[in-house]
């Protein structure tokens, strides 16, 4: 099992971020050729990917779930726990390539639900009095690299921050976008969409208040009724 661990991990290191499909077409096969029993429902997959990350955890990297609220799917993400954009390392690129990168990251989390129609990756761009800032389609290649690791995520005609952006730059986007980027009432994780209240319009984690609302019925910041709906 130590060797499907340590393949495995090589395997997010290079995808950043998996969905369950992706991480079934590599977990199966894996386990098969070495003969091992693959984790047989979602607990175990996150107790397989727990015993991972301990073992890279004093290294400042992590491996760990989450849900990202725009499309409801759950994906494995390989993080940097002390990354910033500033730092952030993209092999082969220029340097404003790698600025790029960092004006989107920007952006996103300036704006209230941190997401931007899609053409406004293109546009309005600040490079500082770069002279060969990026071309269109450079721009476009790159960003669709970007999204394939999970920085970014493209919802309809929007570009929302990743999966990625949200667990790797955590301690970056509270620090620097105090304004737009909250952290949920509950669960005290950040809450970049889900549902406001409506008297206090503080955000919340929909599954955490539904959680909550299990035992109550008051919202757990202003005190009075909760009321909005909790369909999507």
């Amino acid at each position: 099992m130590e060797i499907v661990k340590r393949t495995f991990l090589r395997a997010c290191i290079n995808h950043s971020c998996l969905d369950h499909d992706q991480i079934n077409k590599i977990l199966t096969p894996l386990c098969d050729q070495h003969q091992v029993t693959k984790p047989a429902n979602q607990e175990a997959l996150h107790e397989f990917a727990k015993s991972i990350e301990n073992t890279i955890k004093d290294l400042n990297q992590s491996l760990t779930f989450m849900v990202h609220p725009v499309t409801g799917k759950e994906y494995l993400v390989f993080a940097i726990t002390d990354a910033t954009p500033d730092k952030q390392n993209h092999p082969g690129l220029t340097a404003e390539e790698c600025f790029y990168f960092s004006i989107l990251l920007e952006k996103l989390a300036q704006q209230e639900d941190c997401h931007i129609a899609w053409n406004e990756a293109y546009s309005d761009l600040d490079f500082k009095g770069s002279t060969k800032p990026p071309k269109k389609l450079r721009m476009q290649t790159l960003l669709q690299l970007w999204t394939e690791m999970g920085y970014f995520l493209e919802s309809g005609d929007r570009l929302y921050l990743g999966p990625r952006s949200i667990v790797e730059f955590e301690f970056y986007l509270r620090s620097n976008f105090a304004d737009t980027i909250k952290e949920c009432a509950l669960c005290k994780q950040l809450v970049l969409w889900d549902v406001k209240c409506s008297d206090c319009n503080t955000k919340i984690h929909r599954l955490c208040i539904r959680k909550y609302l299990r035992t109550r019925s008051n919202c757990p910041t202003c005190g009075n009724k909760w009321s909005t709906r909790l369909s999507q």
